[in-house]
C-alpha cells in the first residue's frame, strides 16, 4: 500500500469522534443517511511529476521522488478532511502513470552465505533467495518502492557462496494507488514528456539561441501527442476508480516573469521569452481541450482542468527573472544554481508557490 499521510490519522480521529457523539445522541436524534455519508472520510490520490511531488519545498520524505508533506495535494486533502496517498514522482512522464519506473542508477551489493551444496545443488538460486530475504539491497523508503535484484556474479567454495547482485530501485505504476475508494485524483503531467529539463538547460542556463529554439520547437511539436497520451492515462485512472473519482489535471505556473527576453543577452538573435510563454499557453490550451474531450465521452463528466494556477501565482509576477544578472526577490521558483539546493529543485516552486497552487485547486474542488 502506498504511503498515507498524517492527514489520514487526523481524518480518522475526526470521524471516530463524530460517530461517538452521534451514538451518545442516539436516543433522541437518528443518524440519517445524508449524515452517514458526510461522515465518510474522502480519499485523495496524488499522481504526477515534480510539480505534484514536492520539488522545491525543501521538506522531503525521500529524494528519489522528492515527495513532500507540504505539496499542494497534501494541503488540499487536509482542507477537505481527506486521507491522502502520494505516488507522484520527480521526473515523471505520462507513461509512469500506467507503468513501473526505474529510479536512479543500479548499484551492486555482495555477500557470502553458508549454503550446503548437498542440500542446495543450485547454490546461485539459494543465494539470491537469501539476498532478497535479508534485503541485501536495502529497505525501500516508500511503500510503492521496491528493489529489482539481478544476479551479477557468484562463486562457491564448499559450503560458502559469495555472490554479487545488481540493485535497481523501482516504483510501481502510479495508477496502482487508485482504487474504487478513491474520491479525488490530483495530477500535473506532461512537462517532462515535451522536454522540460532540456528547455531549462538551453534557454535559462546555457542560453544558446540555436539550442533553445530547437528545444522549444521540439516541445511544441510534441505537445499534441503528449495530450493524447495524457487523455488515455486519465481515462484509465478514472476507470480504475470505477468511474467514481473526480480527476483534476492542473496547469503549470509561468516559468519566467517577462513576456519576452532575447538571447544571447548582449546581442539577442532569438526571443526565447516569447517562444517559452507561447509554449506554456499552448500547453494549457491543449490540456483544457483534452479534458473537455474526455468529458464529452459517453457517461464521462468527472474530469477537471485547473487552468487557474498561473492566475493564482499572479500571472508572471513570481516567475524567474531570465536575465544574466537577475532579480529573483519576488520569484516563487528556485533559481538555477541556488546554493544549498539540489539540481532537482531548480525551477520548481518554493513554498509560497506550492501554497498558491493549493489555493487554485482548493477553489476548483470547492473546499
Amino acid at each position: 500500500m502506498p504511503r498515507t499521510s498524517l492527514t489520514t490519522r487526523l481524518a480518522r480521529t475526526a470521524v471516530a469522534t463524530a460517530l461517538t457523539v452521534a451514538a451518545g445522541l442516539g436516543a433522541t436524534v437518528a443518524l440519517t443517511a445524508p449524515t452517514a455519508r458526510a461522515a465518510t472520510t474522502p480519499h485523495v490520490v496524488q499522481l504526477g511529476d515534480s510539480y505534484s511531488a514536492g520539488n522545491g519545498t525543501g521538506t522531503y520524505e525521500e529524494r528519489s521522488c522528492y515527495r513532500s508533506p507540504d505539496n499542494y495535494g497534501s494541503q488540499v486533502a487536509a482542507s477537505i478532511g481527506a486521507s491522502y496517498t502520494d505516488v507522484a514522482c520527480s521526473g515523471g512522464v505520462v507513461a509512469d502513470l500506467l507503468h513501473p519506473r526505474d529510479l536512479g542508477n543500479a548499484f551492486t551489493k555482495s555477500a557470502t552465505y553458508s549454503i550446503d551444496p548437498a542440500a542446495h545443488p543450485d547454490q546461485k538460486s539459494e543465494w539470491l533467495k537469501r539476498a532478497q530475504g535479508e534485503r541485501l539491497c536495502g529497505v525501500p523508503a516508500q511503500p510503492d518502492f521496491s528493489y529489482r535484484y539481478t544476479f551479477a556474479a557468484g562463486a562457491g567454495v564448499n559450503d560458502l557462496y559469495t555472490g554479487t547482485v545488481s540493485c535497481q530501485l523501482v516504483t510501481r505504476a502510479q495508477i496502482d494507488a487508485v482504487t474504487r475508494d478513491t474520491d479525488h485524483v490530483f495530477v500535473t503531467i506532461g512537462g517532462n514528456d515535451i522536454g522540460f529539463s532540456t528547455i531549462v538547460v538551453n534557454c535559462l542556463t546555457l542560453r544558446d539561441p540555436s539550442s533553445c529554439k530547437q528545444a522549444l520547437d521540439a516541445a511544441t511539436a510534441k505537445a499534441p501527442q503528449m495530450v493524447e497520451s495524457t487523455k488515455d492515462a486519465l481515462r484509465a485512472v478514472e476507470q480504475k476508480s470505477g468511474g467514481h473519482a473526480q480527476v483534476y489535471l492542473l496547469s503549470y505556473p509561468f516559468l519566467i516573469n517577462s513576456e519576452s527576453y532575447g538571447i544571447p543577452e548582449v546581442a539577442p538573435v532569438y526571443d526565447a521569452g516569447t517562444a517559452l510563454n507561447d509554449l506554456q499557453r499552448l500547453g494549457d490550451q491543449l490540456q483544457a481541450q483534452g479534458v473537455a474531450e474526455l468529458n464529452a465521452e459517453p457517461g464521462a463528466d468527472n474530469y477537471h482542468f485547473v487552468g487557474t494556477v498561473k492566475q493564482a501565482w499572479g500571472g508572471r509576477v513570481h516567475g524567474l527573472d531570465p536575465h544574466v544578472v537577475a532579480d529573483n526577490s519576488k520569484a516563487w521558483l528556485v533559481p538555477v544554481g541556488t546554493p544549498g539546493r539540489d539540481t532537482a529543485e531548480f525551477v520548481h516552486p518554493t513554498q509560497p508557490g506550492w501554497d498558491a497552487t493549493a489555493g487554485a485547486l482548493r477553489t476548483a474542488v470547492g473546499s
